[in-house]
């Protein structure tokens, strides 16, 4: 299903009915951005992973942007460290990427800003893909190859990586369920 018959306010609508974000933003007439996203008991969203090493801190809000007639689920990743030798300010985002608010508490201040794309169709396999093709790849992502804990079967796992998978994951499947 390519949700192609929603058009944007009717989208807006069900996932404002849906409790699925503090607020829905509407960027232009083409995106939409949740945020102060929350989880299914209305609570906030954890949307922040830190590495216990780095410092490095991430992140995430969720979107919608309709591209040639279908609807794309975003991810938006913010990245900020101790390195205070730049830093990003809302005015530096291009295009689309101003509708993501990067005016969070942050720890540290913002260094990188980046957007996943895939379509809100997409399956599981799909979703983890278009992750690792887009985020994990970069360079400036290598410190994720080191966030690396034990779970209780005792096998090690790339647990910021996990987090940014299942976190985009659980909020496609809420958006999809919104949808029906």
């Amino acid at each position: 299903m390519p949700y192609s018959h929603f058009d944007i306010e009717a989208l807006k609508s069900s996932l404002e009915q849906a409790a699925l974000a503090g607020y829905i933003y509407q960027h232009q007439q083409h995106m939409l951005v949740l945020q102060e996203a929350l989880n299914d008991d209305g609570s906030a969203l954890n949307n922040f992973i830190q590495h216990e090493h780095t410092a490095d801190q991430l992140g995430l809000q969720f979107g919608l942007r309709l591209s040639e007639k279908q609807w794309q689920f975003v991810v938006g990743i913010t990245h900020s460290n101790q390195d205070r030798s730049y830093e990003i300010g809302a005015g530096n985002l291009k295009g689309d990427e101003r509708a993501f608010n990067l005016l969070y508490a942050f720890y540290n201040f913002p260094k990188g800003f980046y957007t996943i794309n895939m379509p809100l169709a997409c399956n599981s396999q799909q979703l983890t893909q278009a992750i690792e093709q887009q985020l994990f790849q970069l360079d400036s992502m290598s410190f994720l190859n080191t966030a690396i804990k034990t779970n209780p079967m005792g096998q090690q796992v790339e647990w910021m990586k996990d987090f940014i998978v299942q976190q985009a994951l659980d909020m496609k499947v809420r958006i999809q369920t919104a949808l029906l």
